[in-house]
């Protein structure tokens, strides 16, 4: 034992510099509230250090002169721990010296009290200036506390221990105390001694676990540990009304979960005197892992199995000793899980179950962990590992790796499995995965499990999807009405996206067809708005009959291809129907609830197998393919109910959904192609034709692929829709003029002015053969036309389309209809290209007031109108010209509300984000400006592509923003990329101009005065001059306003540089 006197004689010591230092700090923080603030919690550290220092004075006190009653070995140990504690004594003394030292420093000579003002700011730059020190000793004071408490825990412990009086619940709580303290110190302090006193209190006598830990065990290290600290660290608090600590892993089946409890098991083995597991994934199965416990306890009657199984949960229920129960495979929907808790406040219980549901039952930390894949790199390392792939890892196999386990959806068991399969050389790395399709594709032909599999060396897959196959078959045996739709919505799910399935996504395919029809009732009884209607001839009447009729007999008759649940054409739709549907795939882990966003995922194994099971015919496939198709089509409405907020709101969640059922699509044609060529014609299935029904459907689609941004998928959908209607209708019908209008617009989105233009112009024509000139529609297509025509720069003819259309909607539609207001918008855009900024403020202010009330203040129209009015305050060259302030603030709103509503990478998003940067470059905040282009044009590069005029218009905007920043040549080479003219060739007029090339070149000439290139300016000139002297022939682009700044331009250039010729304008116009 440690000298008497140096352990009195160091807490006293302690004690007393401890009180001294507290009182200072408690005095000085009173003092001055600066400081006080800062010195609240050191002044605490101290007094818990006077805590832990009065126990150990009590403790001392109490056992002198005492006689010791346990063995020598625990005497030894006694001596060494006090031989710790006087050491820590007497550096806390040290410590808490050099802490005196520095508050005396800080109080200084004139005391405690603060006198005045000054006063207190010179104590808190003394305390400043010592605060590196001072947060140096308050570690070096926590770590001395903690080492005592360990040191004095560990010597309770032994003290206990030799009591005559002692039992196993108060050397374990010693034992949880010693772990707690010691884990907060992070230990470099704890000595051995302490360790091995704690690790001696609760030798493990039994240990069963569910199975033997793998050798391949990888990964959860994180949850591992964290469920150490939740179990056993005594501090960790209960849920109220529960001391039995219960932590429920949930998951798919085979993610790892009862590997997971085992390797726990193994890691925390000294802390429980008995380890035991239940199999619960049967009733048979839990009563005889009873047996086997109340055989262990020496409790029960042999041969009776219900009394066995009451006998081993009371003796767990009344047991001292530390333990911790496994319950694996609680599955069983019949029978609740509690059923197998033993009935008392002690021990630890971990339970494995795939229901969700079960995770009400965790009483302590989180309650629960979700299992659902492994995480890309521990999937690889497990991978590796099983295929016996020599170390260290090359590249390319781990790159091979990443491939496979994706593709396996980071599943343990499948990772597994797909290694021992490597290791056995039935496959290597590089060809797994097509050994891996090939199997499936075998699967598929024999229908069911064949030996042929084994014999032919194909992969075992069945061994992992055998347990959903149980599952799958249970479900279809009870037939209730809750499983029925339950095997039908999964198997609808399998050609889905395998993630975000959301609930109102399927609600919405109810309720959106109901909204559609009714307005589409309403119309049809709306009379037509035309002025002047056109007589048709004898032929266009027959034509319209011939129309009427192919439309009437080809319409579907039959109900949609729906899941039951979602087919209310008897009855109302019963939401709890759904959800019942949803709850019994949920308990089972076919699918899981993602709470956050109130949707479902699956697995994507599970995914694929339920969509390719043997028991599922190609007939079945497409049928359920079909129903897919169906639901998300219904889930989305034409235009202008789509702006409808729940249609908004599914959007950017459904593209996933539909691009996975149009390449299945896809796949099934490649599928019957197939049978046809192996001679096995299946004779009621074609190569799916497009029909009415898919025409609607790709109609949709293109435009979600629109409203997203993905105008080459959109494109293609809308082309095939396009040949259909316009073959079987004609121009004449409303339906084939909306589909070109349709196409024509996604053309114009990608920058194919010129297509999208003869488009338009080929629907105008046959509006006015067919409704006349004056027709709404017409003017409406007139409209169109003009905006395509600005675009191409054929300014002209744009701004006679806009006054004729917007004189004719005024009369027929109204000053406030939508459309009128639309065309006005649009109007003051191209006043912009005339410099007219003025009147087109005034054009979109009223298009922004008439829109806000029209449609409301959120909808896209009208943001679209706030965006033009805010760029009709800046010039063509970037100066403020009004409301400055104002726009950067319209500007920031039209960006934030795009953000949230279309995502961060819609072209509208984009177009607002340079806009936005445009404010505030002209506002002065340039670094602001670029920070903004340069993070959006990357985007812009990568989704719309090099050449689209979002691009190019970005790139041209950035440069400016160098220039203004005096960064010339980086603004001059940006602007020579972007002046090349087979960029704009797509939507160039007939002659090869672009307003914005030539926007771009009046760019680079200002860059090149700026900087002092003359003769540069001067030549880029003559190469503009050029330029616009062919726009719209005869010589009408030199009586454009621009030509006349050009030329000024040009006269001030050639002043400066007196060796330059006449400008090529000037010899032009003479």
């Amino acid at each position: 034992m440690a000298d008497p006197f140096s352990v009195v004689a160091g807490t006293a010591g302690l004690l007393d510099v401890c009180w001294r230092v507290g009182s200072y700090l408690s005095s000085l923080k009173a003092s001055a509230g600066k400081i006080e603030q800062d010195l609240s919690s050191l002044s605490l550290e101290v007094y818990a250090l006077i805590a832990v220092t009065k126990s150990v004075q009590t403790l001392w006190n109490d056992i002198i002169g005492k006689p010791f009653n346990g063995d020598i070995a625990d005497a030894v140990r006694i001596k060494e721990l006090w031989g710790d504690i006087d050491l820590a004594l007497h550096g806390c003394c040290d410590v808490i010296g050099k802490l005196a030292l520095l508050v005396d420093e800080i109080i200084g000579k004139d005391g405690i009290a603060v006198q005045r003002k000054r006063d207190g700011l010179i104590k808190t730059l003394r305390k400043q200036s010592k605060d590196v020190e001072i947060q140096e000793i308050r570690l070096q004071i926590a770590s001395h506390q903690n080492s005592l408490q360990i040191a004095l825990s560990a010597l309770n412990l032994c003290y206990v221990r030799s009591s005559q009086s002692s039992n196993d619940a108060g050397r374990d709580a010693l034992s949880d105390k010693i772990d707690y303290w010691a884990e907060k110190a992070k230990a470099p302090t704890v000595s051995a001694t302490v360790t091995k006193v704690a690790s001696e209190v609760s030798p493990n006598k039994h240990f069963y676990i569910p199975r033997a830990v793998s050798s391949m065990f990888t990964g959860k290290a994180d949850l591992l540990e964290d469920l150490k600290h939740t179990l056993l660290d005594v501090s960790t608090p209960v849920e109220r009304g529960h001391a039995q600590k219960r932590f429920i892993i949930i998951g798919l089946g085979d993610s790892g979960k009862t590997e997971f409890c085992c390797k726990f098991a193994q890691d925390n083995r000294q802390r429980f005197w008995g380890i035991f597991s239940i199999n619960a994934s049967s009733p048979q199965s839990v009563q005889h892992t009873h047996c086997s416990i109340a055989h262990i306890a020496g409790v029960g009657s042999p041969g009776d199995i219900e009394s066995n199984e009451e006998a081993a949960k009371n003796w767990l229920a009344n047991l001292d000793h530390p333990w911790l129960l496994i319950i694996d495979n609680a599955d069983d929907l019949n029978t609740p899980i509690e059923n197998h808790f033993p009935k008392s406040d002690r021990g630890v219980i971990l339970v494995t179950t795939r229901n969700h549901v079960n995770k009400i039952y965790g009483t302590v930390g989180r309650g629960s962990y979700q299992f659902g894949q492994l995480a890309e790199a521990e999937a690889n390392d497990l991978l590796l590992k099983a295929a016996c792939e020599p170390i260290p890892w090359s590249l390319t196999a781990i790159e091979y790796a990443g491939k496979i386990t994706t593709r396996l959806g980071f599943l343990a068991l499948a990772v597994l499995q797909a290694g021992n399969a490597i290791a056995k050389h039935i496959c290597t790395l590089s060809n797994y995965l097509e050994r891996y399709d090939q199997s499936w594709q075998r699967i598929r032909r024999f229908r069911q499990k064949s030996e042929r599999l084994a014999k032919d060396g194909a992969l075992s897959i069945s061994s992992w999807s055998s347990t959903y196959e149980i599952i799958f078959r249970g479900l279809e045996a009870t037939d209730s009405v809750a499983t029925r739709d339950a095997i039908q919505l999964i198997t609808m799910f399998s050609f889905f996206s395998w993630e975000d399935l959301r609930v109102d996504m399927l609600i919405a395919s109810v309720e959106h067809p109901k909204h559609q029809l009714e307005h589409d009732r309403g119309e049809a009884v709306k009379p037509s708005v035309k002025a002047n209607p056109k007589t048709l001839s004898w032929s266009q009447k027959l034509r319209g009959w011939a129309i009427w009729a192919v439309t009437t007999l080809s319409a579907d008759r039959t109900g949609p291809i729906l899941p039951s649940v979602l087919n209310d054409d008897k009855e109302a739709f019963d939401e709890d129907r759904l959800m019942d549907a949803l709850d019994q795939l949920n308990q089972l882990s076919l699918i899981y609830y993602q709470e956050a966003t109130n949707s479902y995922s699956m697995h994507p194994l599970i995914h694929t197998w339920v969509r390719d099971r043997p028991q599922m015919s190609t007939g079945e496939q497409i049928l359920w393919c079909q129903a897919a198709s169906t639901t998300l089509s219904r889930c989305m409405l034409f235009p202008p109910l789509d702006e409808m907020a729940s249609a908004v709101l599914l959007r950017r969640h459904l593209l996933p959904h539909i691009s996975h059922v149009l390449q299945y699509w896809k796949t099934t044609d490649e599928m019957l192609l197939e049978n046809q060529k192996a001679r096995r014609p299946t004779w009621w299935l074609n190569k799916s034709e497009f029909g009415r029904l898919q025409a609607i459907e790709s109609a949709k689609f293109s435009l979600l692929f629109v409203q997203n941004g993905y105008f080459g998928e959109a494109e293609a959908l809308q082309v095939k829709t396009r040949d259909f209607v316009c073959k079987r209708l004609g121009m004449e019908h409303e339906a084939a003029r909306r589909i070109t209008l349709f196409l024509a617009g996604t053309y114009g989105l990608q920058v194919r002015t010129n297509k999208a233009g003869k488009l338009i112009q080929e629907v105008l024509q046959a509006c006015r053969d067919y409704l006349g000139p004056r027709h709404s529609e017409t003017l409406k297509v007139m409209s169109m036309l003009g905006a395509c025509r600005r675009f191409q720069g054929r300014f002209k003819e744009a701004r006679g389309l806009f006054e004729e259309a917007i004189e004719g909607m005024t009369m027929i539609l109204g000053p406030e209809d939508p459309n009128t207001l639309e065309a006005q918008d649009n109007l003051g855009r191209l006043l912009w290209m005339y410099l007219e900024y003025s009147d087109a403020r005034d054009l979109h202010t009223k298009a922004v007031n008439g829109l806000t009330k029209a449609l409301g203040p959120a909808h896209e129209k009208t943001f679209i109108a706030k965006e033009n009015l805010a760029m009709a305050c800046l010039s063509f060259e970037g100066e403020v010209l009004a409301c400055g302030e104002e726009s950067h603030n319209v500007m920031a709103e039209v960006v934030k509300v795009r953000q949230s509503k279309l995502g961060k990478e819609h072209p509208w998003t984009l177009y607002g984000i340079l806009n936005l940067a445009r404010t505030k470059s002209a506002l002065g905040d340039h670094i602001e400006a670029e920070r903004l282009l340069l993070e959006t044009l990357p985007i812009a590069q990568r989704n719309l592509g090099e050449n689209h005029f979002g691009t190019l218009a970005g790139t041209t905007h950035l440069a400016q923003v160098l220039a203004r920043q005096g960064r010339f040549e980086e603004a001059e080479k940006m602007f020579n990329e972007v002046i090349q003219r087979h960029r704009y060739a797509s939507s160039a007029r007939d002659d090869g101009e672009h307003p914005d090339r030539i926007g771009a070149m009046w760019f680079l000439i200002n860059c090149y005065q700026s900087h002092g290139k003359i003769d540069d300016a001067i030549h880029i000139g003559n190469e503009l001059v050029e330029a616009i002297s062919t726009i719209g022939g005869e010589g009408l682009g030199l009586l454009h306003p621009f030509a006349k700044r050009l030329q000024t331009r040009l006269d001030e250039l050639n002043l400066i540089s007196p060796m330059s010729e006449k400008s090529d304008m000037a010899l032009i116009v003479a």
